[in-house]
């Protein structure tokens, strides 16, 4: 038995969900508000029989892996070391065990310690006087200095190092911490004289750290920040995301900023859902971490989004991963920073009245070029067509090139001709699938496809299958993930004779299981206790699907018919199938 199928088997998902979820009993399976959407009627089911939980409104589902990585944002490996633990499973190959990763480890702890020795420093010593006085004047909060690890590293060179010496840590990881560095004559602090602010990731590790001089007049960089390591790389980082992904996750909006202290004064404003990235550019670690938490980004930079390449690509990667993306204007022209210690509620404003991001390029272009010149139209369409290129959805990419044309007073056929040569010159990149996007709608058809589905696996699936099979033969479902589900079954029960849930899933390949689940955990509750009713259930949903089936082979044949290239015996067999057709479904509709 491996690792996972070991404490699969001594967990109970119902336990496990139970401890986060208010779960009340459903028939055999167990009802809840969804955890990851807002909803006030419960439509997130687990299944004890199958050890999974599925949402009918957001759609997530899986199994109790699943809904670890879900809620606490964690990977596969760090689901898995959490439930082995609980399980009191010991992994075989733990993740840990290798060198990579107890090196990893070992800067993990030495970055922690140093975080709190530069923090002990700052608000409680008397070596960071200076340092609190500067963050008070900034505004900065005896809580916000502890809820962000804030701290302070003191101007000489072996502080921090002989702190870490004598908790055993050693140079070589140190070093490899990108908290010393390594000279003739041997190593010494990398931060000296600074207002120390700990980078960590979303679940807490302190992963490395900026500093930033406390005199302006100084002749050094403002900040500088720890090298990358083997746990700190800069495009990875969010800033205060540990902090604030709750909130994030919350509003489903993520405010980007610029600068550590652009986060720490919203956040003292009441703008909790704030991360700082480290430059003006959002990468595709970036986008894919901060889609775990939300569909939404407002950019509020200090640097004009318009005019920065680097920012602009960071734009096209967040379009690529499904965000909405707006962008605020910052009050006055201030930073962020300025703007929450000056006057919250127009930073608020400025960030409830953010633009879409695509009406933010065109009118940063309409602001900085002429648009009555012949010479400022060229500039204005040299600039936004490329943003009109990448717009994937025709319907927005519609919208956006009347707008051009209106601003320049031409047609949009015009526009949509610029657009086509500029498309000419490019390659077209593939549109990547969104992590965490919504499967797709389901037609009313396919919907009933899969209620008759729900219907056969938790009634009394053996009895219920010779009606049915009589009634709506496999091929005729349109919904290819249910046919397939179907096909299986059919197969399952001509060779085992009975029919056993458990066993018929674990059968399944595993692209067929999220089809099986929502149809296994779709909600009939009320149904299951009364034979009578339930029977009645069966025959309606039956006759539904039978009638749109029908109703569907009628058109496909009232289309052929249209096609006057078809021979007269072709005719005359479809038009002698389609009353064959058109009799059934009068009989159906009269036996409904």
């Amino acid at each position: 038995m491996s690792d996972i199928d070991e404490i699969k088997s001594r967990l109970n998902i119902v336990d496990i969900i139970g401890e986060r979820v208010t779960l009340k009993k459903a028939g055999r399976n167990l009802k809840g508000l969804c955890p990851f959407h807002s909803e006030k009627t419960p439509s997130f089911i687990v299944s004890p029989d199958r050890q999974t939980f599925h949402c009918f409104g957001c759609g997530k589902g899986g199994s109790a892996f699943d809904f670890i990585m879900l809620l606490d944002h964690i990977d596969f490996s760090e689901a898995l070391e959490t439930l082995a633990e609980r399980a009191g499973v010991r992994l075989e190959r733990r993740p840990t065990d290798t060198p990579e990763a107890k090196l990893k480890q070992r800067i993990l702890e030495a970055n922690h310690l140093a975080s709190e020795y530069y923090h002990y420093l700052l608000t409680k010593h008397a070596v960071g006087e200076n340092a609190r006085d500067y963050l008070k004047h900034r505004g900065v909060s005896d809580k916000s200095m502890k809820t962000f690890s804030l701290g302070y590293s003191p101007n000489n060179w072996d502080g921090l190092l002989t702190y870490l010496h004598k908790k055993g840590y050693e140079d070589a990881v140190l070093e490899a911490a990108g908290l010393v560095i390594r000279g003739t004559r041997g190593c010494y602090d990398r931060f000296r004289g600074r207002v120390m602010f700990t980078l960590k990731d979303h679940r807490g590790n302190a992963i490395g750290f900026s500093g930033r001089v406390l005199d302006p007049t100084v002749k050094e960089a403002k900040y500088i920040n720890t090298s990358e390591t083997p746990v700190y790389v800069k495009g990875k980082v969010l800033y205060a995301l540990d902090v604030t992904k709750d909130a994030i996750q919350k509003a489903n909006e993520a405010i980007v900023m610029e600068g550590e202290l652009d986060v720490i004064s919203s956040f003292q404003a009441g703008i909790a859902n704030v991360v700082a990235i480290k430059g003006s550019a959002v990468t595709e670690d970036h986008a894919r971490l901060l889609r775990r938490f939300a569909e939404r980004l407002v950019f509020a930079l200090d640097s004009d989004l318009a005019g920065d390449a680097a920012a602009r690509r960071g734009i096209e990667i967040a379009e690529k991963n499904g965000f909405d993306m707006r962008v605020a204007t910052m009050p006055s022209g201030k930073d962020p920073d300025e703007a929450a210690r000056e006057n919250p509620g127009l930073l608020k404003k400025a960030l409830k009245d953010a633009s879409p991001v695509y009406d933010y390029f065109l009118s940063s272009a309409l602001t900085r070029f002429d648009g009555t010149s012949s010479f400022g139209k060229r500039k204005i369409s040299d600039e936004f067509l490329p943003v009109l290129h990448k717009i994937d959805n025709p319907i927005v990419q519609g919208h956006y090139i009347r707008k051009l044309a209106e601003a320049l007073g031409i047609s949009d056929e015009t526009v949509r001709e610029s657009l086509a040569k500029h498309r000419v010159s490019r390659v077209i990149p593939v549109r990547e699938v969104a992590p965490g996007a919504q499967k797709p709608v389901l037609s009313r058809l396919e919907k009933a496809e899969v209620y008759v589905l729900a219907l056969l696996l938790q009634g009394k699936s053996s009895e219920l299958w010779s009606s049915f099979h009589n009634m709506l033969p496999t091929p005729t479902f349109q919904y290819l993930p249910v046919r397939r589900i179907l096909e299986s079954m059919e197969s399952y029960i001509r060779k085992q004779k009975a029919f056993t849930v458990k066993e018929f899933a674990d059968s399944l390949p595993a692209e067929l299981v999220p089809a099986f689940d929502e149809a296994f955990l779709w909600d009939i509750s009320t149904l299951l206790d009364d034979d009578v009713r339930f029977a009645r259930e069966w025959e309606k949903a039956l006759h539904e699907v039978k009638r749109a089936h029908v109703r569907q082979r009628m058109e496909e044949i009232g289309g052929k018919l249209r096609d006057i290239s078809i021979s007269s015996e072709e005719h005359d067999a479809l038009q002698t199938a389609l009353k064959g057709y058109t009799d059934e479904f009068a009989a159906l509709e009269k036996g409904s």
